[in-house]
């Protein structure tokens, strides 16, 4: 019997955040920095953007950094993926590949704000059904 469909795309890993609330010993702060990672995602993208055009080398790469590590704690793989791609470029000093692949980010930003509800959904069941959180 095949099991039921994660409601979650492949570019999410829910099993990060059960990691994040394992670590911190308690859920809450670990679904706060899911949806505070999910909420400021379009500000983050529009640094690196900004960044990446100026050719600011030191600050593209921060914005890059830290949207890697965060999407990493919270299992946005793709996205993480990209981050990572990216700021090899710049350490490579190609800006002009750099911006071409800011696209893809922007489309990859934008599929896991589409997946928001479904991934604090899945994260939220993921929890309670792995760890024995949120029961009363």
């Amino acid at each position: 019997m095949k099991p039921p469909r994660n409601p979650v795309s492949s570019e999410w890993d829910v099993s990060r955040i059960q990691s994040l609330a394992d670590e911190l010993g308690d859920p809450k702060p670990a679904m706060r920095f899911l949806a505070k990672y999910l909420a400021m995602l379009p500000q983050r993208v529009e640094r690196i953007v900004h960044a990446c055009e100026e050719q600011d080398e030191a600050e593209t790469t921060t914005a890059l950094l830290s949207l890697k590590i965060s999407s990493a704690m919270v299992g946005a793989l793709e996205t993480e993926h990209q981050c990572r791609a990216i700021e090899s470029m710049i350490r490579g000093n190609h800006f002009d590949d750099a911006t071409q692949a800011l696209p893809s980010l922007q489309q990859t930003a934008d599929r896991c704000l589409a997946s928001r509800s479904n991934v604090i959904r899945a994260a939220h069941a993921s929890l309670n059904r792995h760890r024995g959180y949120f029961h009363s």
